[in-house]
């Protein structure tokens, strides 16, 4: 755990970093300097090429979590495990680029006639596509070798002050539209051209494969196969972050960019998970190898408590304060309420039940994960469909499918993991935070607006927190507050 611990605080330290910058992004610079058709082009490019970028790698993030444990050894450099793992996204992109091009009139027909500026750039997909896939390759080799920091400064915080300069070059008109979409496909090639270099210089990266370990120690075949499953299953973890912007944007554009910015603010929510996998899910492959199943129960039901604290706050915070934060915003963005707090649920639906992907896709069980994945995907596709093609539900629809897909999928690895592994994240302390939660929610309701929206957002916010900490402190939720709080450790100490 103290590997998990180190990086993880380092890397809730440069997400929540990042994440101060894409507020500040999202609050003064994005809906003030964009309009919300450029804001909404953007996101669907992003969208296409993400989902895209999930099949490219035919299964490469995964293989290297998965696998490289088995070839681990710095002094032999891993025997090559590098450039055997580059081998499937470089196959995949030249399989899904011409597939791509084969189906590119029966995409660009959907759009034509509601988006028409996306089937204009439509073009950018590619590049974009391609830069993502070789960001998520590297981006898991990076976390397999449990160096996670770089690649989340790189995601979190350079990424996203280099398209506020890009912006601002924009709204100057430095730049023409065209430069701003081609510098915001630079950006990501910039961003896989950092890591690969990185790479080069800490990961001591092997490019001939050493076929004969590689023959007695796994077996290609059984690489192969895995990333070939996972490959097929990758779009649909993905499909739930950007399905909901390609359905919006068969309607128009502009709905794209509000619910952009909507579930933005909600997904801040699942900010300290997203930290912790990119080192546990490393460091529980390398339990698994060892069948060090007491430490996985010890990851899996430590990070469920953590993860619902810091989730259960991080809802109440929004769900409270989302009025007044829109009141920031330019008038269109105001519709967008429902949907933040909608999309908060289903994100602290995915907090509480701790780290249960990593679990179930490390494990000999994998193709059962592929099988969850499957069925999210077509339970996103369908809801999507249902509610914004059929009932015309809007971004108000576009929520209520995120989430309930969010909270099924996650329910459905819950109860497989209860079942198969004997373990289950839970105990009496979860419902007492369950309860510290709902007592918070309901005091931050309570309070009504008065002033300027920040002051009334910094004091609910305050009050909302104080009292959560208090409660959690005297119902001993947390042991180790004792020793993080100075004060706390001395008031103990006295009684």
């Amino acid at each position: 755990m103290g590997v998990i611990k180190k990086q993880g605080i380092q890397n809730t330290l440069v997400i929540y970093t990042g994440i101060a910058i894409g507020f500040f992004s999202l609050l003064f610079i994005q809906p003030r300097l964009l309009s919300t058709k450029e804001l909404g082009l953007v996101r669907v490019l992003l969208s296409f090429s993400s989902l895209l970028a999930a099949v490219l790698p035919m299964g490469s993030p995964n293989i290297n979590v998965k696998y490289l444990p088995k070839f681990f050894n710095p002094e032999k450099k891993h025997h090559g495990f590098f450039g055997l793992m580059m081998i499937f996204p470089i196959v995949g992109i030249i399989i899904g680029c011409l597939l791509l091009y084969l189906t590119k009139n029966w995409i660009i027909g959907f759009y034509e006639e509601k988006s028409p500026l996306f089937t204009h750039y439509f073009f950018l997909v590619v590049p974009l596509a391609i830069y993502i896939t070789l960001i998520y390759t590297l981006n898991s080799y990076c976390n397999a070798i449990f160096k996670t920091v770089i690649p989340s400064f790189l995601n979190d915080i350079l990424n996203r002050v280099l398209l506020i300069g890009l912006i601002l070059l924009y709204f100057f008109n430095y730049l023409d539209l065209d430069g701003f979409l081609n510098g915001f496909v630079t950006i990501y090639a910039l961003q896989a051209l950092i890591l690969f270099i990185y790479i080069l210089i800490i990961g001591r990266p092997g490019f001939i494969p050493d076929v004969t370990y590689l023959k007695s120690n796994v077996g290609f075949r059984f690489i192969l196969r895995y990333g070939i499953i996972v490959s097929f299953t990758s779009i649909s973890s993905v499909s739930l972050k950007f399905l909901d912007s390609i359905f919006l944007a068969k309607h128009n554009l502009e709905s794209v960019g509000v619910y952009a910015i909507a579930a933005f603010i909600a997904l801040i929510i699942e900010t300290p998970l997203n930290s912790l996998e990119r080192i546990a899910n490393s460091k529980i492959s390398h339990h698994l190898a060892e069948e060090n199943h007491d430490e996985i129960k010890k990851i899996y039901f430590t990070s469920s408590r953590y993860l619902m604290l810091l989730g259960g706050i991080l809802m109440v915070l929004v769900v409270t304060n989302i009025h007044d934060l829109l009141q920031l915003l330019p008038d269109a963005y105001r519709d967008g309420e429902m949907v933040t707090i909608i999309i908060s649920v289903g994100a602290f639906v995915n907090m509480a039940t701790g780290i249960n992907y990593p679990i179930l896709m490390n494990s000999s069980k994998y193709i059962w994960g592929s099988i969850f994945l499957l069925v999210l995907l077509i339970t996103a596709i369908t809801c999507n469909y249902l509610l914004i093609d059929v009932m015309d539900l809007g971004i108000l629809g576009a929520a209520i499918a995120t989430s309930f897909s969010s909270a099924f999928y996650n329910l459905l690895k819950f109860f497989f993991i209860w079942k198969h592994f004997k373990m289950q994240p839970f105990d009496r302390k979860s419902i007492l935070i369950f309860f510290i939660l709902a007592i918070c929610l309901l005091i931050g309701l309570a309070i009504p607006s008065f002033g300027p929206s920040v002051v009334t957002i910094m004091v609910r916010g305050a009050i909302s927190a104080s009292i959560f900490i208090l409660l959690t402190y005297s119902l001993k939720i947390v042991p180790e507050f004792d020793s993080l709080i100075p004060f706390f450790k001395k008031h103990r100490l006295n009684n």
